[in-house]
């Protein structure tokens, strides 16, 4: 079933089939109550004329026919009449009303006896009772109620309880069929958008949304989540293109290589100068294809992190890169605090700092000092690598975190490193960013991260 058919069927169809169910039930009930009203009427009279019948030495009488009020009543009070033991009619209100000719009293009972009937004077209530004579005779009494009144009330309310009905049934069915227009064309804008993407298309974000309700919120979810998907798209398409050409560059050395090589004969010197490129093209492809195997799996699968210290993982990183400093004549010197909670991923955190420590002393010149910072600030803990090279120029600061880039062709390094260390920062909800070292010149590559809230 469509959307905008179930809406017309729960939000109109259903309500107003219970609307008239419960008119009609609450007719049925009302009729009870107006011919309870009567029942309760009708045994009222009978109470009083059944103690007075018998009143009169002369004869039995109905006692309403001597009301002084008889002309103010005889309009709207009951009609009545009492029957002797042999059936037949002895008195009666009034005088010339009609009433049934005759009865048998013995067979009636002495609890009153109720029903509606429709006789010569129309639509009535009737009771019938047996009344006993102090000398032990069976009498009869008849009351009638006329039910034309509750018949005109009973008209009147189904009357108005159906044009009640057919105006909320106007009303109901109009505000309906607008929302469910309106609201299906709504999901219909996500559904087609949500089609384009499964499709593939991600150029367009969904329609616009006036709303304010839960279908704009999870607009605008889906159009944020469409951006980012085409980000993504836009980034592994380049990704992919940058990978291509660096992987290229070393392959094509390598045939170039082989294929002098291979030209004519030449001495073993030659052959060993050829094969020794060739081995510095293939640790290159190797560090190359490492560190895009460490990005593709950062950013395929989610960060298991953990509460513990930064400190030890800061030490140990420190640590594992003073041989190559020291090849290089660089100092490293490290300063932190007694101990640093966070919640993090040490394995992903490591692999940032070891990225930002060999990009430090890659670029710095020899007996240098290479400075490593770890400090608190306000709601994060703060890793700073301050480097004595070449500096960062303030239009490239963001340009040298993105896949494959790097500042002029010079240095080793496939270019991975600091794309790396932003993606850190990103699943852990933190930063990273360059800034000037200061004066001297260098580089300062800071990697924030979130203090841990537990402490």
């Amino acid at each position: 079933m469509q959307l905008r058919s179930r809406l017309l069927l729960f939000g109109a169809v259903v309500p107003l089939a219970l609307l008239a169910a419960a008119i009609v039930i609450s007719g049925v009930v009302f009729n009870r109550v107006l011919l309870d009203e009567h029942d309760r009427a009708l045994l009222a009279q009978a109470g009083i004329e059944s103690l007075s019948l018998f009143d009169h030495a002369a004869a039995p009488h109905l006692h309403i026919s001597e009301s002084p009020l008889d002309n103010q009543i005889r309009e709207f009070a009951s009609r009545g009449a009492l029957y002797g033991p042999d059936g037949a009619a002895i008195a009666s209100y009034p005088a010339d009303a009609p009433v049934p000719p005759r009865t048998q009293p013995a067979a009636l009972s002495t609890t009153p006896t109720l029903e509606t009937v429709v006789g010569v004077a129309g639509h009535e209530r009737q009771l019938w009772v047996r009344v006993d004579a102090p000398d032990g005779q069976p009498h009869a009494l008849w009351l009638a109620a006329s039910l034309e009144r509750h018949d005109r009330e009973m008209d009147q309310y189904w009357r108005i309880a159906a044009l009640v009905f057919v105006l909320v049934s106007v009303v109901l069915l109009t505000i309906q069929v607008i929302h469910a227009k309106r609201l299906s064309e709504r999901v219909g804008n996500l559904t087609g958008h949500m089609r384009r993407l499964r499709a593939g298309s991600l150029d367009a974000a969904p329609p616009p949304d006036p709303g304010a309700d839960e279908i704009a919120e999870l607009r605008r979810a889906i159009a944020e989540t469409t951006e980012r998907l085409a980000a993504a798209r836009s980034s592994q398409d380049r990704l992919i293109a940058d990978a291509a050409h660096e992987l290229r560059t070393p392959l094509a050395a390598m045939r170039a290589g082989i294929e002098i090589a291979l030209r004519r004969e030449r001495p073993a010197t030659h052959l060993r100068e050829t094969l020794e490129h060739t081995l510095v093209e293939v640790a290159r492809l190797t560090q190359l294809s490492s560190s895009l195997l460490d990005l593709a799996a950062l950013r395929s699968s989610p960060v298991e992190r953990s509460r513990g210290d930064l400190v030890p993982v800061l030490v140990e990183a420190v640590d594992a890169a003073r041989a190559l400093a020291e090849e290089r004549g660089c100092i490293v010197r490290v300063q932190h605090p007694p101990e640093a909670p966070a919640e993090f991923s040490a394995s992903a955190v490591r692999q940032a700092l070891d990225n930002l420590l060999h990009n430090a002393i890659k670029f710095s010149p020899s007996a240098s000092e290479i400075v490593v910072d770890l400090r608190g600030a306000g709601p994060r803990w703060e890793f700073a690598v301050v480097d004595a090279g070449p500096g960062v120029p303030e239009d490239a600061r963001e340009a040298v975190f993105e896949p494959f880039h790097r500042l002029g062709r010079a240095g080793p390094g496939g270019g991975l490193g600091l794309a790396i260390v932003r993606d850190v920062a990103a699943r852990h909800h933190g930063r990273a960013w360059v800034e000037d070292a200061g004066e001297a010149g260098g580089a300062r590559f800071v990697l924030a991260l979130p203090r841990d809230d537990h402490t």
